[in-house]
């Protein structure tokens, strides 16, 4: 995997175990706890392909989600390496694993409604400062599994700080709002957008209310985790 000569100077060891040769091992991969039955953005109970229940849906809000890990445990750790420390080769080693389950879901959301996929934006600071977005790497593994348009939707004109520090809900609601602008050229009739992890949803919530307000009719949720 990678440069042998590079390898050989800065071997890699997996995160989980210190298993030599890659940074997450297949044993070590298959730990990690996985969410197989979809659930409602909103009340977190089981749902077909995650679409929100009717007696949940919101004007401006998520109209259907799927996540594929639980934030916890040894995918904590990945993404701390991969978001905090710069070494987004190991996101990608994450995402090389095949997923033909969720791929077939994505698909299955691509046939109901051909929605644009995009990654939630980070603001050009902590673009700077972090070198990658961690979504929009994401959104560019599983863009050609799924076939599905892209096209940069949204920007993030507000920095706004880690929600991750904040533990008030209603805090990470106020600090991220209004920080996204609409940037598209047409406004297409759905959206799924892209995000690393879900916890409180606040952001997500505020991409999508941003996206209908400018006249998208249906906005899905992807992220790589849920917390």
């Amino acid at each position: 995997m990678g440069n042998p000569f590079i390898n050989l100077l800065f071997p890699r060891f997996c995160i989980g175990c210190g298993y030599l040769g890659t940074y997450i091992c297949p044993s070590c991969e298959k730990k990690i706890k996985k969410i197989h039955k979809e659930k409602c953005f909103y009340c977190n109970k089981p749902s077909f392909l995650g679409f929100t229940h009717p007696s949940c849906r919101q004007k401006e809000g998520i109209d259907g989600y799927i996540s594929l890990y639980s934030y916890e445990g040894l995918f904590v750790k990945i993404l701390q390496e991969s978001k905090y420390k710069g070494a987004f080769v190991v996101l990608n080693t994450l995402l090389s694993y095949p997923q033909p389950a969720l791929i077939q879901k994505l698909k299955k959301w691509g046939e109901i409604f051909n929605p644009f996929m995009i990654s939630v934006p980070l603001h050009k600071q902590r673009l700077k400062e972090r070198g990658f977005n961690q979504s929009e790497i994401i959104r560019s593994v599983y863009f050609g599994k799924t076939g599905l348009l892209s096209e940069n939707l949204l920007e993030r004109t507000i920095n706004t700080p880690h929600l991750a520090n904040i533990k008030d809900k209603n805090k990470r609601r106020r600090g991220v709002k209004g920080a996204f602008h609409f940037i598209g050229r047409n406004t297409p009739p759905a959206v799924l957008l892209v995000d690393d992890v879900i916890t409180s949803g606040s952001t997500i919530l505020e991409c999508s209310r941003t996206l209908k307000k400018r006249g998208v009719q249906t906005v899905l949720a992807f992220s790589l985790a849920k917390g």
